[in-house]
């Protein structure tokens, strides 16, 4: 288990805050491999609960801010240079725990777009403003539709 006294202040202080929210998560912690100049950031992959798969949720603390990702094609970041200090509401701790609860939870899904087999881009589909049937594909392309738990899983082809 990952001793999260030996991570950086902020690492630590965004460990304790997550591991407090989903205590069975630390399983999944370890220092950061990838990251050169910061080796006392914080890692965590959590594989994806239906399936297992390998390219589940993944946080990471490198760079002073918090980044947070699903499967191989999207990411999204808190704390990064040009927002304003702290985040949305002052805590962009709170900010990139509140996005893990909403996507978990299934609140949020992600959309992935390709034609053919060039990636097109991805984006999230908050559930509580839109509708997934509301979606609209362009002739040719292809949006798969990813949900924490599956739920909401679905490919719908233009």
């Amino acid at each position: 288990m990952i001793d999260l006294q030996r991570l950086n202040d902020h690492s630590r202080e965004f460990a304790v805050r997550l591991f407090k929210a989903y205590p069975e998560w630390i399983r999944y912690a370890r220092f950061d491999p990838y990251e050169d100049f910061e080796p006392e950031a914080l890692l965590v992959e959590v594989p994806r609960e239906v399936d297992g798969a390998r390219h589940g949720l993944f946080i990471t603390t490198s760079e002073w801010e918090i980044s947070v990702g699903y499967g191989e094609s999207f990411h999204t970041r808190f704390g990064v240079e040009g927002e304003a200090p702290g985040g949305k509401d002052g805590d962009f701790y709170a900010d990139a725990l509140r996005f893990i609860a909403d996507f978990v939870e299934e609140r949020v899904v992600v959309a992935t777009a390709s034609e053919d087999t060039e990636w097109l881009g991805a984006w999230l589909i908050d559930l509580r403003e839109q509708d997934l049937g509301d979606l609209e594909v362009a002739p040719g392309e292809a949006v798969k539709v990813r949900s924490w738990r599956g739920t909401h899983d679905c490919e719908i082809r233009g």
